[in-house]
């Protein structure tokens, strides 16, 4: 009896974890974010190199195709954070969106002196942000940390733009100092440097972080004044409104708009998605 006891137990065991174990990041679940993985990974569907179920595909053991590992990491993540059911189904669905190649794209500037990354990278991440948003200065510098502590470091781009939000006190020269400091050749340092300190900011700031940085005060002063830069800030707020940009920080990946709440890991898990790892 106790032979049948166990076995019943071991068959328990592998119906009811048998989906959330078939990836290293699900293997942690345990009770209901196990379940609530599970009946994710069986009712969504995946894409590209595979299109079943996530569980199915990932009884195939394909190893060329990441993207249903990536999916049930990804399923896994949410169903250990509490999200229900449908909160899973609607992340996967708007990051299918982002991952379809057919999907619609916006025409977005690259310019190289606002590429953090690999300059040469056929993924680009651009992201409309505000100097002075506060939101922007918690997550964008968290987005960059984390891409340099990852194998995406030089695989990547990360392109700035602009999109001075008027609500925001100081906005526009906060966006002017990006600039000035991006014709420097120190926009991301900067950028990061101003979001790190950003209780801090006032106008006196803006040259005083630029010295930090080893740049020219004189001609940052001389720059701050050029028409060349407001209008270059001013071209990156008209090309967010053209692409419904509303609020910062706002996210494309190759052109296509990432919806939602930020997320790091879930930007991490699309990028990696997007190089092929």
């Amino acid at each position: 009896m106790k032979k049948v006891m166990f076995f019943v137990g071991l068959l328990t065991m592998f119906i009811t974890g048998h989906a959330a174990a078939q990836t290293p990041g699900c293997d942690a679940l345990e009770g209901a974010a196990r379940d609530t993985a599970n009946q994710a990974m069986s009712s969504i569907h995946a894409y590209g190199c595979c299109t079943d179920s996530v569980s199915d595909c990932l009884k195939k053991s394909d190893s060329s195709c990441k993207t249903s590992e990536l999916l049930a990491n990804e399923i896994c993540r949410l169903a250990k954070k509490g999200s229900s059911l449908k909160d899973i189904e609607d992340a996967v669905a708007r990051r299918k969106k982002v991952m379809d190649p057919a999907a619609k794209t916006f025409a977005i500037e690259v310019l190289p002196e606002h590429i953090w990354g690999n300059p040469d990278a056929k993924v680009i991440l651009s992201v409309y942000l505000c100097g002075r948003c506060p939101y922007c200065s918690r997550h964008v510098p968290l987005l960059i940390r984390t891409l340099e502590a990852s194998s995406l470091k030089d695989k990547v781009a990360v392109n700035l733009r602009y999109f001075p939000i008027k609500a925001h006190t100081n906005s526009t020269p906060a966006a002017l100092a990006i600039e000035v400091s991006a014709q420097m050749g120190q926009a991301w340092p900067y950028l990061i440097k101003s979001y790190e300190n950003f209780d801090a900011f006032s106008l006196a700031k803006i040259t005083v972080w630029g010295q930090e940085l080893g740049m020219d005060t004189e001609r940052m002063n001389a720059l701050m004044k050029d028409p060349k830069i407001r209008a270059s800030v001013a071209a990156s707020k008209k090309e967010g409104l053209t692409n419904g940009v509303t609020t910062t920080p706002t996210f494309f990946l190759n052109g296509r708009r990432i919806e939602g709440t930020f997320d790091v890991e879930a930007i991490m898990s699309m990028l990696h998605e997007a190089v092929g790892e």
